[in-house]
Formats: structure tokens, C-alpha cells, sequence
């Protein structure tokens, strides 16, 4: 995307990542990247929304739900997790979750804004009446707070 941006005629400095569950997750650890040791001079990305992301993934070792599927090691979900990463510098991460969602999902979007922090995370917030999956109307409904958050990393 940021290659492409002269063509679109777009900023390739304000790249917007979007993440919802497991891609909150991803846009966490691409904002967390060690950009440099892979030869990117800047890194492509710099401000991301997660919403209902899962930042820890401890306690989804095991979990007979996803355990075939996932097939996850303990050492592989502590790698993984960007809550036990150092917090990133120069990034601006909001994580929002749904009211509505489980205890753990909420757990999930406060355990990141504890873990990189204010100057990273200013913005961790639950949004009243969304659960996991409604919580994408707030994104596409110009009045939503997720929309909102879009906007505001754009404008940043």
C-alpha cells in the first residue's frame, strides 16, 4: 500500500491499519515490528484501530475450541502476543471493544492500553450496546465511534 500510494494519488505517510479480532491483533504487531531490521528505512505503518482484538494469546493455548485448529504452544502464544512486547514509539493505537462482548475480550482491549500505554494507546474504550460482531456497524456508520477513530488517526 504504501509503494502504490504515489499512484492513488494518497499520503503514503498516513496509512490507516483497520483490525477487527484476530486482525486487531495483527495491526498490534505490525505496529510493533522491528521495521528497521527488515530494511524499511520508515516504518509503512503508524496509526491503527483494533477492535475487539486479542493482544494476549496465553489463554487461548489449550482451549479445546481452537485447539485443532490452532495448534499454539505455550512459548509460541508468549512470542506472539503483543501485549509482552515493549510498547512501541511514534505510534498512535485505539482499542475499542464491544460492551456487549465477553469479560475476556474486554479484558483483551484494556490489557494492551496497560501494556504500551497512554503515549501508544491513548484511546481504550468499550462501546456501549456492540458485541464481537456489531461492533463493525460503529466503523461504517458515519455517526459510530469506531468511524470517529478512523477519522481522528487520519487526521493525526
Amino acid at each position: 500500500v504504501q509503494a502504490q500510494a504515489p499512484r492513488w494519488q494518497a499520503d503514503a505517510q498516513r496509512i490507516v491499519l483497520v483490525g477487527h479480532s484476530a486482525g486487531a491483533h495483527l495491526a498490534a504487531m505490525l505496529l510493533a515490528c522491528d521495521w528497521k531490521s527488515l530494511g524499511c528505512k520508515t516504518p509503512p505503518v503508524r496509526t491503527a484501530l483494533g477492535l475487539s482484538g486479542v493482544y494476549d494469546l496465553r489463554p487461548l493455548v489449550g482451549l479445546p475450541l481452537l485447539l485443532d485448529d490452532l495448534r499454539l504452544t505455550f512459548p509460541e502464544a508468549e512470542r506472539l502476543s503483543p501485549v509482552l512486547w515493549p510498547a512501541p514509539k511514534g505510534v498512535r493505537f485505539i482499542a475499542q471493544a464491544g460492551g456487549d462482548e465477553s469479560a475476556e475480550f474486554r479484558r483483551q482491549n484494556r490489557a494492551i492500553a496497560q501494556a504500551w500505554g497512554p503515549t501508544a494507546v491513548p484511546v481504550c474504550e468499550d462501546l456501549a450496546g456492540f458485541n464481537h460482531f456489531t461492533i463493525l456497524d460503529s466503523l461504517v456508520d458515519e455517526r459510530g465511534a469506531a468511524h470517529r477513530a478512523v477519522l481522528e488517526l487520519l487526521a493525526s
